[in-house]
């Protein structure tokens, strides 16, 4: 039976919509998942274990340009395919293996290159060409989703630890990323509006001409022409936000993997650290959503910073949590800001550059991003190794996240060779006329 929404009358975008969301919540175990799983890890392997999640950006990086390259000939849906079948043989590795090496192979290589095919890059093509005015309301329910998926999933997995077992965990991952991440995309997926004889946002949009992207100003800032691979690495602002990336991935890479360690070591309790990561989850819904929003009216640039102040503040209360409440406020203001900074970047991207090289560009973006941010987690893992404590290591990450803001801060919007010699009044006579 067709879906309505494949006629030239109805919409496919939101179902796409739909169907990322769903990849996004069971996607999200790709990444959560090997911080709760990392402490039965290390009674195997001791703190060497936290290199898999090294080997994994770093496998997600180098198959950064080959995921954009491929994306762009053969489609966002077959990498989303391919990508997750990878994904899916890692955590079938990881129910089977018994040594380092099969560890770094299934969660660092397999679930990696995965990650880097079939992951936000595959997804967010999609939505991209779905959406252009609405896209980052598109993008904000899809981020959203993934959140709202961390808000169970965390207590979901202490729960198979506990009554399970960790490989047996791996297993049902396994099959939920083949049921939802797999299958219902190859049934649902559409890559591009055209396919269906549609147009972006819907049979009622129109596209902006460029007078008209130029004359509503830099608030809701889209670039009038696309930016080949070429010409946006010819950028300032191109490196300025891989700067950023680097800076912070390096830094919520040693958090994010060793938080959940960091908590049972200061006396949090295995299930309440589950809930203050749910809690984390359920604010970062609210802020994808509410950057979605935000992205309609004002610049997602400043929504960007406005954000990261908000993860400095929260890390900041963390290097002091010693109690269960400043633990929660911690969640609480890293949620926030970490949920609508994910939002503002993502679509940052496409506004800056625009969609044709989009895949291209992320994929040299995540290159760099993933080869310097993998070094945080084995590096929180020795520090704490030699010193009994996260929080030196932590303290290093808010220097790299400052580091990062002012990268981001100077990071504008740029312009297109085509249009440098070009003035705003120009085009809006020409438009005129």
């Amino acid at each position: 039976m067709a879906f309505k929404a494949t006629s030239e009358k109805g919409f496919y975008g939101w179902i796409n919509v739909l169907t990322a969301s769903i990849m996004g919540v069971i996607g999200g175990l790709y990444l959560i998942s090997f911080s709760y799983l990392l402490p039965s890890l290390t009674k195997y392997f001791g703190w060497k274990a936290a290199f898999a999640s090294t080997v994994n950006m770093i496998a997600m990086g180098l198959c950064g340009p080959l995921a954009g390259a491929f994306i762009v000939k053969y489609g966002a849906k077959r990498a989303i395919l391919w990508g997750n079948i990878l994904g899916f043989a890692g955590f079938i590795l990881m129910y089977f293996h018994t040594s380092l090496f099969e560890l770094y192979l299934a969660y660092g290589v397999l679930i990696g290159v995965g990650v880097g095919f079939g992951g936000l890059l595959a997804s967010n093509t999609v939505i991209c060409n779905w959406f252009v005015k609405k896209r980052s309301i598109a993008l904000g329910i899809c981020l959203g989703a993934g959140g709202a998926g961390g808000i169970f999933i965390g207590r979901a997995i202490v729960h198979g630890l506990d009554t399970i077992g960790w490989r047996k965990t791996c297993l049902v991952i396994a099959a939920l990323i083949l049921l939802f991440n797999v299958i219902v995309p190859l049934i649902l997926i559409r890559n591009r509006p055209e396919d269906l004889k549609q147009a972006p946002d819907g049979p009622d949009a129109q596209t902006p001409s460029p007078a008209q992207a130029i004359a509503r100003g830099k608030s809701t800032y889209k670039t009038p022409a696309d930016f080949t691979l070429q010409e946006a690495i010819r950028t300032r602002s191109l490196w300025l936000l891989i700067v950023y990336f680097c800076l912070n991935m390096m830094a919520m890479n040693a958090l994010m993997t060793h938080l959940f360690r960091h908590l049972t070591d200061i006396g949090i309790t295995e299930i309440m650290a589950s809930y203050a990561f749910g809690t984390m989850s359920s604010v970062m819904t609210l802020s994808n959503f509410g950057a979605g929003f935000l992205g309609r009216k004002y610049s997602l640039h400043s929504v960007a910073v406005g954000a990261e102040v908000l993860k400095i503040c929260g890390m900041l209360v963390l290097v002091f949590a010693n109690s269960l409440p400043l633990v929660f406020a911690f969640m609480v203001l890293l949620g926030a800001g970490f949920g609508a900074v994910m939002v503002a970047t993502m679509n940052i991207f496409p506004d800056y550059f625009g969609i044709s090289s989009y895949p291209k560009i992320m994929g040299i973006v995540r290159l760099f991003w993933a080869l310097t941010g993998g070094m945080g987690a084995p590096i929180a893992g020795w520090v704490r190794a030699t010193q009994g404590s996260f929080l030196p290591a932590f303290r290093m990450t808010i220097i790299l996240v400052v580091a990062g803001l002012i990268c981001l801060i100077f990071a504008k919007p740029p312009v297109h060779p085509s249009l440098q010699k070009v003035k705003p009044e120009e085009l809006l006579a020409t438009a005129a006329n």
